[in-house]
């Protein structure tokens, strides 16, 4: 099995491995704390106090607490350039070594984080949707000229406003009406999809 979304490394495998001896009860604030800083892109993920700190917690020296954030960072960094499902991203950090544990925690953190970014997307989406296409309409009719004596000829004039633009179009009832089922079938395409 191969994992097309990351190159394996020997710095990589020994991250992976300090990573599966850390104490599973903790790793998923460690996990949290490190993913919101590399969001933020500030400067430094923990102080040297808190380095210290995370030494005697997890029982290891600083230069593996290094390494298991720069891999942790690493990952991340990477995930957030793909679409994964879950499973499979499961399946991929399990052949890259992690061990079960550590693997649901961090395809749990990922989700959460892929889950916020997509609503933040579809509420910016819908926020900008609201006001991009409006349009008004009226009804006349042709009602005879000196050609046609008796005849009488309904037509829609439809006006889109879409933030500077307007299009204005004069439709007959044929040409509304296949504008109306051209519309009722994409209705019904989302519909389908949803």
């Amino acid at each position: 099995m191969i994992c097309p979304w990351i190159n394996t490394s020997p710095s990589l495998v020994k991250g992976i491995t300090i990573i599966n001896d850390l104490d599973d009860t903790r790793f998923e604030q460690f996990l949290r704390r490190i993913i919101s800083k590399l969001k933020l892109q500030s400067g430094e993920i923990f102080t040297q106090d808190e380095q210290l700190k995370l030494e005697r917690i997890f029982n290891i020296d600083q230069e593996k607490i290094v390494l298991s954030i720069k891999t942790i960072m690493y990952l991340f960094k990477r995930l957030l350039k793909y679409i994964f499902m879950p499973i499979d991203l499961k399946n991929d950090l399990k052949f890259l070594g992690l061990n079960e544990e550590k693997s649901e925690f961090i395809v749990k953190v990922w989700s959460a984080e892929t889950r916020a970014t997509l609503n933040d997307l579809g509420s910016e989406f819908t926020e900008s949707s609201q006001d991009s296409l409006q349009f008004s309409w009226k009804l006349n009719a042709e009602l005879s000229s000196e050609h046609c004596k008796k005849s009488k000829i309904p037509k829609a004039y439809l006006t889109l406003f879409k933030s500077k633009d307007t299009t204005e179009m004069e439709l007959t009832h044929p040409e509304l009406y296949s504008i109306f089922l051209q519309f009722e079938s994409i209705q019904n395409e989302l519909d389908n999809m949803i």
